[in-house]
């Protein structure tokens, strides 16, 4: 955005409580002439408490601003006076309490329906997130902008595999270890598949642990994976960058997503994708995945098979992968962010 408009002023605040030299770098690359950085030093937690009061110090510190951005409903300041714009990025806990536990969910409920009554105009990541924001919280279609936001941008790729991998060789799935992202149903399915395709292409899967995990692993050890799966938590980004682009398939059978952006990682390497049917992630694949029902781990397995057996149903998805990819752009979101503010300032 900093890079499409030259004519308007922003006034950049960042909130943190301890320093490093990694922050400082990284708000040093938002500097340009129209932009002001100001840095909070406050606690994570507090600031949290500190946004939802309803007479808020920010009135002031931010002068004549015009519009007040948040990157998620937690940076909605509920007293602010100025008109807000907020970004919504998925409805998973109201979908899926007991996914991150029912009294967690409650509190995250609580503030994004605080935070959409505030915010003047709501961006949604995808029509299926706008869709759930209809229906869910009852807010009037004008109210909501879908804008999809663009790809990951690794700036590297490893020079090799992890693990003593080998390209072409194995199935790739990547997302936080909980149970939303259906891990027990992508590991049902891998046992499914004949003991010699396992021998040939182990499943890797990357992503760090999140929450509520006990039931996935009990279930990975009952299936006797530890040979065949390999669980390579958090890699970096370049590591990331070379596991899609060297992966025979990229599987994701998530039970909801607001986006999905490893999908649009694996079209962006031109690697076949199998992804489920539900959310956002048939508008994220269209043509260039096979969509499956993610509680039909007969379903998935069937749809390795296919693409593991198949070179013709590889390069069918090989074939439509980038040119699926290229509809989104973090050019396309900004300039139509860009369009959200400046209607709210002509109103």
């Amino acid at each position: 955005m900093l890079q499409i408009d030259k004519k308007n002023q922003y006034l950049l605040i960042f909130t943190y409580f301890r320093g490093d030299s990694r922050k400082k770098r990284l708000i040093e690359s938002f500097r340009r002439p129209n932009t002001i950085t100001k840095v909070l030093k406050i606690p994570g937690n507090l600031k949290e408490k500190i946004w939802t009061w309803r007479i808020s110090w920010l009135n002031l510190f931010l002068g004549k601003t015009d519009v007040f951005y948040a990157p998620s409903f937690l940076e909605v300041n509920l007293g602010l006076k100025i008109p807000q714009v907020v970004t919504i990025y998925d409805m998973s806990t109201f979908l899926f309490p007991e996914h991150r536990g029912v009294k967690i969910s409650e509190k995250l409920n609580l503030r994004t329906r605080l935070a959409c009554q505030k915010a003047k105009k709501i961006i949604a990541i995808s029509g299926s997130t706008k869709k759930d924001l209809q229906e869910i919280l009852k807010i009037k279609e004008n109210k909501i902008q879908m804008i999809y936001p663009g790809p990951t941008e690794f700036a590297q790729i490893a020079s090799k595999l992890p693990n003593n991998l080998k390209a072409g060789n194995y199935l790739l799935s990547v997302g936080t270890i909980e149970p939303r992202k259906n891990l027990i149903g992508l590991f049902k399915a891998y046992a499914l598949l004949p003991p010699n395709v396992q021998e040939k292409f182990p499943l890797v899967v990357v992503g760090a642990q999140g929450w509520q995990t006990g039931e996935i692993f009990t279930v990975f050890r009952a299936l006797k994976l530890e040979s065949k799966v390999k669980l390579l938590g958090f890699v970096p980004d370049a590591v990331l960058a070379k596991l899609y682009k060297e992966a025979k398939i990229f599987i994701y059978p998530s039970f909801y997503e607001g986006f999905g952006f490893p999908v649009l990682e694996a079209l962006n390497f031109s690697t076949p994708v199998i992804t489920s049917d539900t959310s956002s992630l048939p508008e994220v694949a269209e043509k260039a995945a096979i969509l499956i029902d993610p509680k039909n781990p007969l379903e998935l397995s069937s749809g390795m098979m296919r693409l593991l057996e198949h070179q013709n149903a590889r390069e069918e998805l090989v074939r439509f992968a980038k040119k699926q990819a290229q509809k989104f752009s973090w050019d396309k979101a900004a300039r139509e962010t860009l369009k959200v503010f400046e209607e709210i300032l002509n109103k």
